[in-house]
Formats: structure tokens, sequence, C-alpha cells
């Protein structure tokens, strides 16, 4: 099957704006709500608890899809429309925490549409391993360009960070970079046999045991989103506002030593078995985060750079196992991943929460702690390598 030009720039571009506002979100976000407008941290955990809980609606989001073909094209000019929009408002109505929780959760029923359908695009048109690779890489580079983008704005225009006009500039620019994705929806080429259904069963002889231990691994070795907010805004007080530009500068790198993990991982993991690098991988990632908040600002860094290298080998080896223990069964595979959703649910607005009166170097602590705890399923887990 020959997949036009253009529908991998659609790839592309979907994953740079999901990417973008994860980012924002996780990142720029926090800065400004704890540096800047210094808001009530429990009532900002509480508004993440009931927006972070419409993560949930993506499973049943992809069981429709993978049933009915023929409304993806619409969906997804819709939910581009929808993400769009619930951006530039609930960054008008930062100050107002609950209308901001109101928007952030339409953008991420939007996002989880326009996720699914991309994904699911993407499975049903890489029919050969040399389209997968090519559709990988599309997605790859887009996800890691919407991950730089917002650093390197932010890296441009900022002198104050204090300054609410820049932080405005800054909104508005984010949001002119979303509006693309609008009408690249219109030119997706969708395959013309869009009526076929697809069903999915439940088969009574699948081995249960490791996708129960992978569903535990998946939670805890997400358990850096406890310090998703508290992290950021920690760094700004420890270096000092004057040190702003160059912290961005320094995030930007991190965000490209995990890309290289991903990487190298994605090229080397193949050849060895797969269970051991994730159990080593995610017992040195957990041990680092419990060292690196105690140390100077340079090894700190230095830490944290090395845990990005690691992260990449974690994300690539829990995924393929995920999908080696689904057995081709979507249902499975949905099931999975969602305890990585149950994480950012639980563990975002707890991190919030906790910031509020727990010092930041105990959360990434916990954090460790957490990850740590995901090495012990993996352990039970048999492997045969293919």
């Amino acid at each position: 099957m020959m997949i036009p030009k253009r529908n991998y720039i659609v790839y592309f571009y979907a994953y740079f704006v999901s990417n973008l506002i994860l980012i924002f979100i996780n990142v720029m976000l926090p800065i400004f709500f704890f540096n800047i407008l210094n808001i009530n941290r429990i009532e900002l955990a509480f508004i993440q608890f009931a927006a972070y809980s419409i993560l949930f609606t993506k499973p049943i989001i992809s069981i429709y899809f993978d049933k009915v073909r023929s409304t993806r094209k619409i969906f997804l000019i819709i939910s581009s429309i929808g993400t769009l929009s619930s951006f530039i408002f609930f960054t008008l109505y930062l100050n107002i925490l609950a209308v901001f929780g109101i928007f952030l959760s339409i953008n991420f029923l939007c996002v989880s549409v326009m996720d699914v359908i991309i994904d699911k695009m993407i499975v049903d048109y890489s029919p050969e391993e040399k389209t997968k690779d090519r559709n990988a890489r599309y997605i790859f580079l887009g996800g890691m360009s919407g991950a730089i983008f917002p650093t390197i704005i932010s890296f441009l225009i900022f002198t104050d960070m204090y300054s609410i006009p820049t932080w405005n500039l800054f909104f508005l620019i984010l949001s002119i970079a979303i509006i693309p994705m609008v009408f690249m929806s219109y030119f997706l080429k969708v395959s013309l046999d869009s009526n076929k259904k697809e069903v999915d069963t439940i088969d009574n002889d699948i081995n249960k045991k490791p996708i129960v231990l992978l569903c535990i691994c998946a939670f805890f070795a997400y358990g850096d989103r406890i310090y998703d907010y508290p992290l950021e805004p920690w760094l700004v007080e420890k270096w000092g506002e004057q040190y702003f530009s160059l912290l961005l500068l320094i995030l930007m790198i991190m965000i490209i030593l995990n890309a290289l993990g991903i990487v190298i991982a994605s090229t080397v993991s193949s050849r060895y078995n797969r269970k051991n690098i994730l159990s080593l991988s995610l017992f040195i990632l957990g041990l680092l985060m419990i060292i690196a908040p105690f140390t100077d600002k340079i090894t700190f860094f230095i830490i944290f750079g090395i845990m990005q290298i690691f992260a990449g080998f974690c994300v690539v080896n829990l995924f393929s196992l995920m999908v080696k223990h689904s057995h081709k069964k979507v249902w499975i595979f949905q099931l999975l991943t969602s305890f990585s959703l149950l994480a950012r649910f639980l563990l975002v607005p707890l991190g919030t929460y906790l910031s509020a009166f727990v010092p930041t170097e105990i959360i990434i602590v916990i954090a460790g702690i957490l990850v740590l705890l995901s090495v012990i399923p993996v352990i039970f887990i048999k492997y045969e390598k293919e």
C-alpha cells in the first residue's frame, strides 16, 4: 500500500502538537503557576485530579475507532479545532482555576481523540517493515520537535521571568503553532476500505500472569509523574530567576538526551534480553532519582541527563514487552497502557498536593522509590527472545 506523502506531514504535525501541549502543561505551566501566580497548590491538585480523569476515555475512544473507520477524518477535524480552541481558552483563564480545569479537560479529550486516530491510521497503513520505520521516523521527529519548540521560544523571548506581557506573547505563539493542525486534517488521505470493521475477542488461553505484572510495572515505572509540577519551579528557586534562560536551555538539552536514549535503545535492544535491559534501566533510573536532589547544581543536571538516556531505554523496552504480551489483542494493549494513564491520573495531582508542605527533594526521592518498585514485577516475567 502506497502512503501519500501528505499523510506523513499530518503524522509529524499531530505528534508535534501533542508533545508541544504536553511540555507546556508539565514544564512551563508549573513555573507560571507556582513562581508567578503563586496559586493555591491544594486547589490546583483537585483541579488536576478531575482533568486527568479524562485520560481514561482514551481506551474507549480506541475501541470505537477500532470498529469504525468511516468517521475518522471528520473526528480528526473536530478534535483539531477543539484542541486549538480549548488551548486558547485555558491560557486565558489560568488565574481562575475552576475555568482553567474545564478547558484543560476538554483539551485532554480532544488531544486523546487526535492521538488515537493518528495511531490507528499508522497501524492500519503500515503493511511492511519499511513503512513502519518511515512512520516511526516521522512521529518521532514530530514528537521531539513539539517537545523542544516551547523551550526554544521561551529561551528566545524571555528576558524577565516575571513579565506578564512576555508570558502572554508566549501563549500566543504556541496557539499560532497549533493552528495549522486544523487545516492539515483536510488533506489527510484515508483508505478506501473505510467501512471495514475490526472485532477483537478475548482468548481464554492467554497467559494472564505477565499481563498483570506488566500492568503493575507500567504504573510504578511512571512514578516520576509525581514531580511533574514541583520540579521546574523548585529548579527556578534553586538556581535563581537570573538563570531562568540557562535553565530553559538545559531543559532543552534534557529533551534531546531523552530522544537520544530512545534512538539508541531502539537500535540495540533487539539484540539482547529486553526483560533484563528493562530491569537494569529501571533500577539505575530509580537509584539516580534518589541521589540527584541531594547533589550540587552541576552534578544534579549531569545525573538528570544520564537519567534521560536510561528513561529512553525504559520506554522502548517496556513498550516492546507490552506489544509482545498483548498477543495482537487491542484490548490487552489498551489495558497495559491504561496503567501509565493511571499513574498520571493519581501521581500528578498527588505531587502538586504534596508540594504545598513537603520539600521537592523528598518528592523526587518518592519518585525514585516508585521506579525501583517497578523492577520487582519485571523480574517475575518469563521472557523468550524472538
